[in-house]
């Protein structure tokens, strides 16, 4: 099975912070009076919410997973080979005809292959020079050629409104098929109208990549979406009991909407944000936010350390 494209893409100018404990954000203003601090929210979940929210949601790869459940589940197992990033980790939970199924994988072979460095920029306010540019369209691209300009184009950054101002993409690692056409490599640095916007393209130096070839397995935990419901109450829920009258006050206070404070934090919430990263440490899964049970409701977790 071939590798899935992938994308990815270096924003100038945009910075995004991830809302899951230990999250680190940079970069603020020198001299800032609040150089750290702690935020946490709590959002409940119903069952539904819940099942939907420890269900991996696979955007890009849905094609690629689905496949790849489909197979091990009909079939006992499934092997992918890749040289950039899985589709698929161990501990995702995925669903397939109607029932849940959590994912273990295992490496079985790697192998060097020799890779092309692709490199895109587009600037909005730039167009191809009027003399002395090679330009493609992308459709008359050979087939390796466009594929390689797509697992580097960060697509997803287009889809509402103009998209970014600009972005530089270098280096990214795309193996070309033995003995594939392409007008792209050695060409130098070329533009590509895709998607009615020029872009700058460079196809050249070599690298090697390692590919992996892993196997899939799936273990049901849920014949249906109830069942995997109580599964995910059982397994991977926290019951969060045992609070301190103070834990309890900042712990109500985060439901209600969002608790934040500088560092250095007080007593309560602090003694709070320990206690919620040790079950972050501890519980069955590494995958997605931490959950858990607060007086009969089930909490999401959203607790975030920002530094400037």
């Amino acid at each position: 099975m071939s590798p899935e494209l992938s994308r990815r893409s270096l924003l100038g100018g945009l910075a995004v912070g991830s809302a899951l404990l230990s999250g680190c954000l940079g970069g603020g203003l020198a001299g800032s009076s609040c150089p750290s601090s702690y935020s946490l929210e709590a959002t409940a979940l119903s069952d539904p919410e819940l099942v939907d929210t420890v269900t991996q949601d696979f955007h890009e790869h849905a094609d690629t997973v689905s496949n790849l459940v489909a197979t091990a589940a009909n079939e006992g197992e499934a092997t992918y080979s890749t040289y950039r990033h899985l589709p698929l980790d161990s501990g995702d939970y995925v669903e397939h005809d109607g029932a849940y199924y959590r994912v273990e994988r295992e490496r079985t072979e790697t192998r060097e292959r020799t890779a092309r460095e692709v490199g895109i920029e587009y600037d909005r306010n730039e167009s191809p020079p009027t003399i002395g540019a090679t330009v493609f369209d992308f459709a008359e691209l050979p087939k390796a050629d466009r594929e390689a300009f797509l697992a580097a184009y960060p697509s997803e950054n287009f889809e509402n409104g103009d998209g970014p101002r600009g972005f530089s993409v270098g280096g990214y690692a795309y193996v070309y098929p033995d003995g594939a056409d392409s007008r792209l490599i050695d060409a130098g640095t070329v533009w590509v109208r895709y998607g009615g916007r020029p872009f700058e393209v460079t196809v050249g130096e070599t690298r090697t990549v390692e590919e992996e070839t892993f196997r899939y397995t799936l273990e049901q935990v849920g014949e249906d979406r109830a069942a995997f419901a109580a599964f995910v109450h059982e397994e991977l829920v926290v019951p969060l009991d045992d609070l301190s009258d103070a834990e309890r006050a900042v712990f109500e206070r985060a439901i209600e909407g969002e608790v934040d404070e500088c560092e250095p934090l007080s007593d309560d919430f602090a003694a709070l944000k320990d206690r919620l990263y040790e079950i972050s440490e501890n519980r069955a899964t590494g995958h997605g936010p931490p959950l858990v049970e607060y007086e009969g409701t089930t909490y999401e977790l959203d607790l975030v350390n920002a530094v400037v």
